[in-house]
């Protein structure tokens, strides 16, 4: 039992977190695509939720998000655009392309 009572104390200090230097924000960034492919779909749903507070998706063509605390804590919004965009050509098998 003491050992949790510590264990709770220690959980209840606060905690200082720093942002990431821009070139720890790039690395990590440019980790993502393959982080993505090995996590699977439970990992997928972790890490979308670490990084993503909302997210709306309008149609085909416009994704809008909020970030989350955490990940505005660390600058990532400086590396993420507010508002992304996926532009497709004709809609199809891809032969108009």
């Amino acid at each position: 039992m003491s050992r949790l009572d510590t264990e709770q104390e220690v959980a209840r200090q606060p905690r200082q977190t720093r942002r990431l230097e821009p070139a720890e924000v790039v690395t990590y960034l440019r980790s993502l695509p393959t982080l993505w492919a090995d996590a699977g779909p439970e990992g997928r749903q972790a890490l979308a939720s670490a990084l993503f507070a909302n997210t709306v998706v309008e149609g085909y063509r416009k994704m809008t998000y909020e970030l989350t605390p955490d990940a505005v804590a660390r600058g990532l919004q400086a590396a993420l655009p507010e508002v992304f965009r996926l532009d497709f050509g004709e809609f199809g098998r891809g032969e108009r392309i």
